[in-house]
Parts: structure tokens; C-alpha cells; sequence
């Protein structure tokens, strides 16, 4: 039996994150590109006196790096990120406003389920998790993109949910993990606490790829589940 043998139908989590760590190492410059371009963002956007227009900065850098990570999940590339890069940056551009307007409807409602009550926040959060994937791989509008995700994690979403949690403390690993040179260099007179915020600023974004990279694999697999559930069309 496979080590990640699961019952029919159900999310295989821990294929999902062996099939992400094997993406992340194949294309490991590229996503180490797209990861450190939001971390570029991210602080600009709070080093500056311009609050708003670093929080705008860190916000549409972050849609662009998504559809980049998206497209790079699936599909195949060369190995000099340096070449491909560019390239996939002007492709992805044509898609930001849906991917962007569904990531914000997304934030919207659980903030709005969170305000409430937790539950129906965490619960609001696990159902539209795949929307922004649902959004870049199928060409949806938001709207069908919110629905595509209530659709695909029927039926997966206490297994969705305990992949949220995985992510959640791998996360709180890579905090703890850059808080001690953050430490060491804030010791340093004059350019220690920039030092500090970059570094912190390149994990935050490195680490956001490979949790963009880890919810693509979640829904081409959910994708896969729902489509062989589904029934057989009449001829």
C-alpha cells in the first residue's frame, strides 16, 4: 500500500505537500525569483511614509507572484529563471484584475465571517481556499471562482483544513527560524534593522510561493476527485 494511501474521494494531504516539494526543487531559481520579488515589495511597501500606497504595492506584487507560482506549478519551463522570468511576468499581467478582485472578495468575507464568529470564518476560509487557483487555471470571473471552490472542497474540507494548519506551523517554524538573525543583526549599529527587515522580508515572500505552490497541488488534485465522482454524461 502507498505510504499516502487515503480513502476514496479524499484529499490526500501528504501527497500534496510531496508533490510540492518536488515542484519547488525542480523549478527552484524561478520561484526563488518570484519569491524574493514580493519580498521586495513587502518592504518598500513599510519602509516608506506612504502607507497606502505600500500596502497597494505589497498587494498587487503579491496577485502577480501568485499567478506566476500558479502557471509555474503547472506547467513546463527551462531552467534558467533568469530567461524565463521576465516573459512570464508580461503573461501574467492580463489576468490580475480577476485574480486580484478574487483574492479581495476572499479576504472580504472572512474577514466578515471572522468578525462574527471564528467558526464561520475558518469555515468561510477553508471553502474558498482554491477560488484565486480556480480563478488562474480555469479562466473564471471571481465570482465563478468562489463558487468553484465551495464545489471542489465538499466533502475535503476538514482535510483542507488540517493542510491550513500544517501550513500555519511550518510558517511559525520559518518566523522562529528568521527571528534569530533578525536578532543578531539588529545588534549592529546603523544598517542592522534594515538588515533584519529584509531578511524577514525575503522569507515572507519565499514562503508565500511555496504556500501558492502547495494550494495549486491541492486543487489539481481536488479537481481530479471531483471529476471522477462525477457522474457519466448520458449519451
Amino acid at each position: 500500500m502507498s505510504e499516502f494511501a487515503v480513502a476514496p474521494g479524499k484529499l490526500n494531504v501528504g501527497a500534496v505537500f510531496s508533490q510540492a516539494f518536488a515542484t519547488l526543487q525542480s523549478k527552484l531559481l524561478f520561484f526563488v525569483f518570484t519569491g524574493l520579488m514580493v519580498g521586495v515589495a513587502s518592504l518598500v511597501g513599510t519602509g516608506g511614509h506612504f502607507v497606502l500606497i505600500g500596502i497597494l504595492l505589497t498587494l498587487v506584487v503579491g496577485a502577480v507572484a501568485q499567478i506566476l507560482t500558479v502557471r509555474a506549478t503547472t506547467c513546463p519551463m527551462g531552467v534558467d529563471a533568469g530567461t524565463e522570468f521576465v516573459p512570464a511576468v508580461q503573461a501574467a499581467l492580463p489576468k490580475f484584475v480577476p485574480v486580484f478582485l478574487t483574492s479581495l472578495f476572499v479576504q472580504i468575507l472572512v474577514s466578515v465571517g471572522m468578525f462574527f464568529l471564528v467558526v464561520p470564518g475558518v469555515f468561510l476560509a477553508v471553502m474558498l481556499l482554491v477560488s484565486t487557483i480556480a480563478c488562474i487555471l480555469e479562466d473564471r470571473s471571481p465570482v465563478e471562482a468562489l463558487k468553484r471552490s465551495r464545489e471542489l472542497t465538499r466533502g475535503n474540507r476538514w482535510r483542507l483544513l488540517g493542510l491550513v494548519l500544517i501550513l500555519f506551523i511550518l510558517a511559525m517554524g520559518v518566523a522562529l527560524l528568521v527571528a534569530i538573525p533578525t536578532a543578531v543583526a539588529g545588534i549592529v549599529p546603523g544598517i542592522g534593522a534594515l538588515v533584519g527587515r529584509v531578511v524577514a522580508s525575503a522569507a515572507e515572500g519565499l514562503l508565500g510561493v511555496f504556500v501558492a505552490i502547495v494550494l495549486t497541488h491541492a486543487f489539481l488534485e481536488l479537481r481530479r476527485l471531483h471529476e471522477a465522482s462525477a457522474p457519466a454524461p448520458l449519451i
